[in-house]
């Protein structure tokens, strides 16, 4: 009885994870707490300065983050609890990083190599970002979106799909891709 409870457990735990990594997804790089009020952050509820996004759990308090976002930034992502991300090379340009020169972002400080890569960094935070967090992931680099074929991607758009970063030109491309990947990503199986 207890090897078959052991057993069902497993494939209870287990079942939902792999069936989890064939839609799918967006990472999240921001705030989980509201800033204002320490509450849970409603995705929707977002303002962003010095490209940076401050999430917030309503208007109310994404009003307060409006009127003083640098208060807000910083305790939204608290210099204190930055994330050091390691790396053995620049992120963007594959060299090897002398001195101490990195990108601070949403609480990330990921090293690069020169200003020029800090830039172009900051052009596309969260793809770079989750291509430096996942060293498995694979960029497709498609510049048409496989959605909708008719509109070319959008910079820092994308979903991550069975170990590919794949560009994509809006939101609803998720939803969409989420709702019938083999229709739509089949390309990227």
């Amino acid at each position: 009885m207890k090897v078959t409870l052991a057993t069902l457990i497993l494939v209870v735990i287990v079942v939902p994870a792999t069936l989890a990594q064939d839609k799918p997804t967006v990472p999240f790089y921001g705030n989980e707490k509201c800033p204002v009020m320490g509450k849970a952050v409603n995705k929707r509820w977002a303002y962003e300065v010095d490209g940076q996004r401050i999430y917030t759990c309503c208007r109310k308090c994404w009003k307060a983050v409006k009127a003083e976002p640098k208060k807000h930034l910083a305790k939204a992502y608290p210099q204190d609890k930055v994330k050091t991300i390691k790396v053995d090379k620049c992120p963007i340009s594959g060299k090897e990083i002398k001195g101490d020169k990195a990108v601070v972002w949403q609480g990330h400080k990921v090293p690069v190599c020169c200003d020029r890569c800090a830039k172009a960094f900051l052009k596309e935070p969260n793809k770079r970002l989750a291509l430096t967090l996942n060293k498995k992931l694979k960029e497709a680099k498609n510049k048409i979106c496989p959605i909708m074929p008719e509109e070319k991607v959008e910079p820092d758009m994308f979903i991550l799909y069975k170990g590919n970063l794949i560009n994509i030109c809006c939101d609803s491309c998720v939803t969409d891709a989420q709702d019938d990947p083999k229709k739509h990503l089949k390309k990227f199986q």
